[in-house]
């Protein structure tokens, strides 16, 4: 996906207009427009400041990656001291065959709590 769809699908979501996303950026609504209609490119202070206001990667919001985790979310606390960005790091840092253990015992875990779940409903 482009970056002028990503942005207007963001816009649209947090239900900002234009005048209201440019105002939140010292830029007028055409500039908004422009963006949204690959007229114009934002410069890279425009777009980290986009990054942080729908709390998105770079790489999510120029359509890089599919993944819009946010830097502040990977930043936050997942287990006691753990983060998950060092969740993150520590199952990339395992070899394959760890990794597949990893993966096999979250699939086993999903399943149980969904058993589970639904003898409670």
């Amino acid at each position: 996906m482009e970056f002028s769809t990503i942005l207007k699908e963001l816009r649209e979501k947090k239900n900002y207009t234009q005048e209201e996303l440019g105002a939140m950026l010292n830029l007028t609504k055409n500039a908004i427009s422009h963006y949204e209609n690959n007229a114009n490119q934002p410069s890279l202070d425009t777009i980290i400041k986009l990054a942080d206001i729908f709390d998105v990667s770079i790489d999510y919001l120029l359509g890089r990656t599919p993944n819009n985790i946010s830097y502040s979310k990977l930043a936050q606390k997942y287990i006691g001291k753990i983060t998950v960005t060092e969740l993150l790091e520590n199952l990339l840092s395992l070899d394959t065959e760890h990794r597949h253990d990893v993966v096999s015992a979250l699939k086993y875990i999903h399943s149980h709590n969904t058993i589970f779940e639904k003898k409670n409903l």
